[in-house]
């Protein structure tokens, strides 16, 4: 699928998202019409649907999950925090439920949780707090709602959780986060491109960190290269970090900083990472 072509189709899903939505603001249509703003980067406006739709959903734990995702995306750690930690809530003791794609999408959305997805971003809140105990806890409850045929759920709750357990010193603990990662699995087994993976087989010492910073397409679609150096080269600015090399793990943060991938985690990461260090925006 080439670029033009998912362009042209994130289009035409998002009018027929705004069309079902403003004919009939049902439940669905809200958290689908939200999500595709999202997909959009048009956060703010994902932001309004999302708490429309609470005003007349207020115990929505999907609208809370979708709601909490886009406040860490425009750095409202906090406020995150707070509607996914209520979403996480209500979800308790609920079977497993998959978030269900809107009528008429064209996007290459994986199929997921919405119990993955909330611990995932909750976990994320906990971490871009630099609460390392709570979002150890919450990417393990992850970990429980990964499917086993999701090796991009596994993947990248695994590597944020072996990421948090180096920041708290836990090296033993992050190793066996390591160790439970299978080998040999196929760049093409990845919906959303392999990234996370190569940087687990980086810190396995499969790949030189060097290695990870000339990011390449692949057979995914849905990340630009920009997207995928925010993620890959913020693994390897976190191994500098956490093994002393202070210096490089400054100067790769401040090369993500200067891509345009201001909504990848790796960039909001990274950018939390240089204010803590002085020397980010608002340090």
């Amino acid at each position: 699928m080439a670029e033009d072509d998912i362009r042209e189709r994130s289009r035409r899903t998002l009018e027929r998202a705004r069309s079902n939505y403003e004919r009939d603001p049902s439940l669905p249509n809200t958290v689908w019409y939200g999500r595709v703003l999202g997909f959009r980067y048009r956060i703010d406006e994902a932001i309004a649907v999302f708490s429309e739709g609470l005003g007349r959903f207020p115990d929505s734990f999907e609208l809370l999950r979708q709601r909490g995702h886009r406040y860490l995306s425009t750095r409202r750690f906090a406020e995150g925090l707070a509607d996914l930690t209520r979403a996480a809530e209500l979800l308790e003791g609920l079977l497993e439920w998959i978030e269900p794609d809107g009528e008429g999408s064209e996007l290459p959305v994986p199929a997921t949780s919405i119990q993955f997805n909330t611990w995932y971003h909750l976990a994320l809140a906990h971490y871009l707090l630099g609460d390392w105990d709570a979002a150890e806890a919450a990417y393990r409850r992850c970990l429980e709602w990964v499917r086993a045929d999701d090796p991009d759920g596994l993947t990248a709750c695994s590597d944020w959780l072996y990421m948090t357990l180096r920041r708290k010193g836990d090296e033993a603990a992050a190793d066996e986060v390591l160790a439970a990662i299978p080998a040999g699995l196929p760049d093409t087994a990845f919906v959303e491109g392999p990234s996370y993976y190569r940087r687990l087989r980086m810190y396995r010492g499969e790949f030189a960190p060097e290695d990870l910073l000339t990011p390449d397409l692949g057979s995914q679609v849905i990340h630009d290269l920009e997207t995928l150096y925010a993620t890959q080269g913020y693994g390897v600015g976190n191994w500098h970090l956490y093994n002393g090399e202070t210096q490089r793990a400054r100067e790769v943060f401040e090369q993500i900083l200067r891509g345009r991938s201001k909504y990848a985690f790796g960039y909001i990461a990274a950018e939390r990472d240089l204010r803590e260090m002085g020397a980010g925006p608002g340090a």
